[in-house]
């Protein structure tokens, strides 16, 4: 199992979830998360879900990693997530 490969199957698997890297550096993903559905039966797919789970992690995304249910095929999927509301803090009129 080569590491540069797993690596570049990762790439793929995002590219194909419709969040591939579109500018380097950059936190694009941040309000996302994504979900890993992996059984750990397959060492070179979970290799390449922990690939992907550090890239998207490096661009903002909140990973989850999940076992299936039962016949449930592993996957990942991507969700985005409801930011906190902020409750609005009452500010003094005019201070001295």
């Amino acid at each position: 199992m080569s590491w540069k490969r797993a690596q570049i199957h990762a790439e793929a698997m995002l590219e194909n979830l419709g969040i591939g890297e579109r500018l380097k550096g950059k936190k694009d993903l941040r309000g996302k998360k994504v979900i890993l559905v992996d059984d750990g039966s397959n060492t070179y797919r979970t290799m390449c879900f922990t690939i992907a789970a550090k890239l998207a992690k490096k661009r903002g995304a909140e990973i989850e990693t999940v076992t299936p249910g039962p016949g449930e095929v592993p996957h990942a999927k991507v969700v985005e997530m409801v930011p906190p509301a902020k409750p609005k803090m009452q500010r003094p009129m005019h201070r001295r």
